[in-house]
């Protein structure tokens, strides 16, 4: 190093140093943050199996809890336009009550079109493709007899509807709307509501049974 002083030397010496301490701190600094990183990501996987755990268990708690009826439909007599609807609630017991039970009538499963006989669509909404209806009126039922309002009911409780004969569309006749739906059930769904819980919707496909 002819020609090279001390001072030179001790001066390459420190740059060089200081070079390689900064390679340090940076590997440092560059493994520290992929392990924050992978501490982040880490946490982000335990938070979303948290929350997906504490979702089935919620979807869980809920399925257990669906409230349980009992549903019949009784004629008045043989040859009765008229029915009477029971609805029993009967669990489950830690349930205890219900804030709200809505009954609606469901239509016959069918696709019923507007190119059907010429009808307009808005008679095809108002028409109940099933044999009967709510009373229309009675227990503040909708006028159309297709809803009947959400009240409230304890475990035991009952809820009690009048039905009657459904109203055929203007294009068919009594007689061929009776036989259409002779012996067919009732469907229904079953809207309940609870304060702290997701509401439930069940459906129930009723036979109506003759008078004992």
């Amino acid at each position: 190093m002819a020609g090279v002083s001390w001072a030179d030397a001790l001066s390459a010496v420190s740059a060089v140093g200081g070079v390689v301490t900064a390679v340090i701190a940076l590997m440092i600094s560059r493994t520290a943050n992929e392990a924050a990183h992978q501490s982040n990501r880490a946490a982000e996987r335990a938070n979303a199996t948290a929350d997906s755990m504490a979702e089935v268990e919620r979807e869980r708690w809920h399925h257990e809890m669906t409230p349980q009826f009992d549903v019949t439909i009784t004629r008045f007599g043989p040859a009765s336009g008229r029915a009477t609807l029971l609805l029993t609630f009967e669990g489950p017991p830690a349930l205890e009550h219900l804030d709200s039970v809505e009954i609606e009538i469901r239509d016959d499963g069918y696709v019923h079109g507007v190119s059907l006989a010429g009808m307009e669509e808005q008679e095809i909404a108002e028409t109940i493709w099933g044999p009967y209806r709510f009373c229309p009126g009675i227990n503040n039922t909708t006028s159309d007899g297709r809803l009947s309002p959400g009240v409230p009911l304890e475990l035991g409780e009952w809820i009690k509807r009048a039905l009657e004969y459904s109203l055929p569309p203007s294009w068919t006749d009594r007689t061929y709307w009776r036989d259409r739906y002779d012996g067919a059930p009732v469907r229904l769904w079953v809207r309940c509501r609870r304060e702290g819980y997701q509401p439930w919707t069940l459906a129930y496909s009723v036979t109506v049974a003759d008078p004992h």
